[in-house]
């Protein structure tokens, strides 16, 4: 027999060793070599595979054999398996049975040879079974939804999965183009309003929606800039139009035409509240105002009906009671003082024109009325402001221009949708805006900046190149502006109608709103800064005051008809905080400077202006560029150029400020260097502009000319 050489140094000097097992079940044996004091296995005999005497659970095949020793378990002794065929690994005797077949062809090898995987598994559509494939060793799901696309005009519209694939809807006229060739979308469960929702969508225009058949008419057609058929108008219907009750009723202005009696209780008080609405209508109210007290009184018929009233004489001090205690208590106290003040006035309309008698202490203006506190109005802080600024510029244009315009009016939310393409007006020295206000329905002109002049020019562009030149308005209203699309939304569709007031489906709050998140605009509390359209208007008011401009300017700014509202409504500040810089602007403790004290070279120009014998002193107040002013001025009404004083008539130099005329003529001409060295338009041009004024200033003052003409 041939001595046992080492594999590496082939010296005879070998020791024995021990054995190893192999995962295969072979059994070798371990050599060490004393030259190179290295080890090495030779095979000595292999153990044979012990049949398993059992088919294999995945392919079914019986060249099974053992692949270990057996195993304690739960359920007693198991055996270790392993299948020659597939080469997969199991267990015999386990509690595991054996893979039904799955009656299913292999999406990979087209195969029949395939068993179930697991316990099937809930989806959307239905439930899904994992197959395997004996044949090529591969999952697949049984009767796996292949998705369909839809696409209109080069777009991805929707996804639907097949089955159940594309089914119409029969009956179901599109509320954008009227084809009746509506597909039914997916269904789901809103928690919400705790129903079933599916969704629809046209092939004819590409339109979504998942409004139901029966309010396809109205609100969705409005939504969606369409015409509605008036309908006329009958006492007797529970569906009033009031377009036909409104002679000059804008559609554009409510977001309700029609006025449902369906739900305002039992007959006898439906009745009732038709003759209340006519009596209303008579004596001028406005729609709004009749929509409020609709709901109002709707709701107290209900609540009439709930405990069976028939007839007003049943209504008692202690129903109201109950009405007050349990059924609106839940409302502000605001919202409660409204309420009850709106059926006030009901039940006085009813006594007085003997529709019915009540008691008289029904309802006491002076105990049962809350007080009513009126909160301070909560702005934008200036960090929340600035940020929005800094990154307005992401959005599409037209919702840029709807920003800024609120930011710098200062107008409600109405005001600022219905803005007319015609609204600006040129003068010889300044732009102008002009707007309808939402509350008395009059007109309201205020100075615009030459940066937004030439933005509102390019929107009213665009909107005419949109919808030609019979549409009104310098905006519109837009869809699919949704958080995926942010910044530019290329979903974006423009619709034939102004924009929804409401903030939640605005689409430059919903664009500010997409902003804030997206770039995480915090406030000083360090939570999500909260936007929505009407909060521009506080913000612009507090941005005034904090600018040192007096509470009679932000009044006729934000044209108030009492100064307390504007006091109320839009300052932070303690009464005596603000009182220097109102006292010398609105001149509210009349104080007057004598004609003899005006500059000595300056008297011979104040005769012809006799009737102005007090004059506002300017010292103390600032320019919008942050100069101090000096002078006095001889406007004694709204002066829409504060801070641009030195540029205009009215404006009175002092002679003894001549040396304070001139250092601030040099700073604003370096200044106005600074301008032009990076192009900004409109600072470099109120920067020319008043230093040619303080040049004429100061070359009158020199000269001791006896009169000059400010440059405007």
């Amino acid at each position: 027999m041939k001595p046992l050489q080492c594999p590496r140094c082939t010296s005879n000097d070998i020791t024995k060793g021990g054995y190893n097992i192999l995962a295969s079940g072979q059994k070798v044996k371990r050599y060490h070599c004393q030259s190179c004091k290295r080890s090495f296995q030779l095979k000595s005999y292999a153990r044979v595979a012990q049949p398993a005497d059992t088919n294999c659970i995945y392919c079914g095949s019986s060249w099974t054999v053992k692949g270990g020793k057996p195993r304690s378990c739960l359920q007693g002794q198991t055996q270790p398996c392993l299948c020659k065929k597939c080469g997969k690994h199991f267990t015999k005797n386990s509690l595991r049975k054996a893979a039904p077949p799955a009656d299913a062809r292999c999406s990979h090898c087209g195969s029949n040879h395939t068993v179930k995987w697991g316990q099937p598994r809930p989806r959307q559509y239905g439930e899904a079974q994992t197959c395997f494939c004996r044949d090529c060793g591969r999952q697949f799901t049984k009767d796996r939804k292949k998705p369909l696309r839809l696409y209109f005009n080069g777009q991805l519209i929707y996804s639907f999965t097949q089955p159940p694939g594309f089914k119409y809807l029969q009956g179901w006229p599109c509320p954008n183009c009227g084809q009746e060739k509506v597909l039914q979308g997916r269904q789901y469960y809103n928690k919400l309003k705790q129903k079933n929702i599916t969704e629809k969508v046209c092939l004819g225009c590409g339109q979504k929606s998942t409004i139901d058949k029966k309010s396809w008419d109205a609100n969705t057609k409005r939504l969606l800039g369409k015409e509605i058929p008036i309908r006329s108008w009958n006492f007797e219907d529970d569906k009033w139009d009031l377009r036909e009750l409104y002679p000059n009723f804008d559609i554009d202005k409510t977001d309700q035409i029609f006025i449902y009696f369906r739900s305002c209780g039992d007959d006898w008080f439906k009745n009732l509240l038709k003759h209340y609405a006519l009596d209303f209508i008579k004596q001028g109210a406005s729609s709004r105002t009749l929509k409020t007290i609709f709901s109002h009184l709707c709701m107290f018929g209900r609540f009439l009906q709930k405990i069976k009233a028939s007839q007003m004489s049943d209504v008692t001090r202690e129903v109201m009671n109950i009405y007050w205690g349990k059924e609106r208590s839940h409302l502000s106290t605001l919202t409660l003082t409204t309420n009850q003040t709106t059926l006030r006035l009901f039940l006085e309309w009813g006594n007085s024109e003997h529709y019915f008698s009540t008691c008289s202490n029904l309802i006491s203006a002076l105990f049962d009325s809350p007080k009513v506190f009126h909160n301070e109005p909560d702005p934008l802080e200036d960090s929340v402001l600035q940020a929005i600024r800094d990154n307005i510029h992401y959005l599409p244009e037209p919702l840029q221009l709807q920003f800024m315009l609120g930011a710098w009016l200062g107008a409600r939310p109405g005001e600022l949708c219905r803005l007319k393409k015609n609204c600006i007006v040129q003068e010889p020295d300044s732009w102008w805006l002009e707007f309808e206000r939402d509350k008395t329905n009059d007109e309201h002109k205020l100075p615009l900046p030459q940066d937004l002049i030439r933005i509102i020019v390019r929107q009213q562009q665009y909107i005419v190149e949109l919808f030609g030149d019979d549409y009104p308005y310098l905006f519109c209203h837009y869809q699919n502006i949704g958080p995926t699309g942010f910044p530019h939304y290329p979903k974006l569709k423009p619709i034939k109608r102004p924009p929804m007031t409401a903030a939640r489906i605005n689409p430059m709050v919903k664009a500010v709103r997409h902003l804030i998140e997206h770039y995480d605009i915090r406030d000083s509390n360090d939570n999500l800064a909260h936007f929505t359209g009407a909060i521009l208007r506080p913000t612009r008011a507090s941005e005034l005051i904090a600018n040192d401009y007096s509470l009679e300017f932000v009044r006729i700014w934000l044209k108030h008809r009492h100064q307390t509202t504007t006091r109320r409504s839009y300052t932070r500040y303690p009464p005596g905080e603000m009182l220097d810089v109102a006292t010398v602007m609105a001149n509210i403790d009349a104080k007057l400077y004598p004609y003899d004290t005006n500059p000595e070279a300056l008297r011979r120009n104040l005769e012809d202006l006799r009737q102005y014998p007090d004059m506002h002193e300017l010292d103390g107040l600032v320019m919008t560029n942050g100069e101090p002013l000096y002078g006095y001025c001889l406007y004694r009404e709204f002066c829409p150029r504060f801070g641009y004083c030195y540029t205009c008539p009215s404006h009175v130099a002092s002679a003894d400020k001549l040396p304070a005329y001139k250092a601030q003529l040099a700073r604003i001409k370096a200044n106005e260097a600074l301008a032009f060295k990076y192009w900004s338009g409109e600072l470099l041009e109120s920067y020319q502009k008043t230093a040619s004024a303080l040049e004429g200033i100061v070359s009158t003052l020199e000269s001791g000319s006896e009169s000059y003409e400010t440059q405007g």
